[in-house]
């Protein structure tokens, strides 16, 4: 939980504006929420899921849509997330239930309200980098939810001490195997989905969940 960098902006001599405080759709990178719920729900990465456009009445005739304009066919919850695929993210969040998902998403370190549509299943929210980064840090941390810690003490020239912040306690809101295949799914994002760029274009090596 202990920040180790806080870039806000490029400089803030110049431009006095906190990049990881504003608030801006955070599409695609909601989804894992999505897929975590659904985990604890009892579904499992080799469940298929058809890949079909449908139209929700109950919400205004939505009807969302993949980003490559294909459906048909099956994906495996793995295979969905890794591709990033709309229907199934938004079929997930139906059968989880809105709500359930606005509450993991509060759990994992969203303090913003977030909308209570369907639509927040492809990012209809905005949120703040420093929310994301506690989703995140959440599954990174195999299940555990902390507080970002960003100072430890204060002193004076004299090294006097003259506050000190203890670290928050860490609270598990996913179980660690959840977690953990919550890791393992995104690896696949990295490895084999919509982010292989990373891997064979910007050639990076090291372990990446995204």
């Amino acid at each position: 939980g202990e920040v180790l960098a806080w870039v806000g902006g490029i400089d803030h001599h110049y431009f006095q504006y906190d990049h990881t405080q504003s608030k801006r759709q955070v599409g695609s990178t909601f989804k894992p929420i999505v897929y975590a719920k659904a985990l604890q729900n009892g579904y499992f990465p080799c469940d298929y899921f058809n890949n079909r456009l449908v139209t929700y009445t109950e919400y205004e005739d939505w009807t969302p849509q993949n980003s490559n304009g294909q459906y048909g066919g099956l994906y495996s919850m793995a295979g969905a997330l890794s591709n990033s695929v709309n229907s199934v993210a938004v079929d997930l969040i139906m059968r989880s239930g809105v709500e359930d998902v606005q509450e993991l998403a509060n759990q994992m370190g969203v303090k913003t309200e977030i909308p209570n549509a369907p639509a927040i299943a492809l990012g209809a929210a905005d949120l703040s980098l420093y929310e994301m980064i506690q989703v995140y840090s959440t599954f990174a941390n195999r299940g555990k939810h902390i507080e970002p810690r960003y100072l430890k003490k204060i002193t004076d020239q004299e090294g006097t001490l003259i506050a000190e912040f203890d670290q928050a306690t860490p609270k598990e809101v996913i179980k660690e195997d959840y977690a953990d295949v919550m890791t393992k799914m995104m690896e696949m994002v990295v490895d084999s989905g919509t982010a292989r760029r990373l891997r064979y274009i910007y050639k990076f090596q090291n372990d990446i969940a995204g």
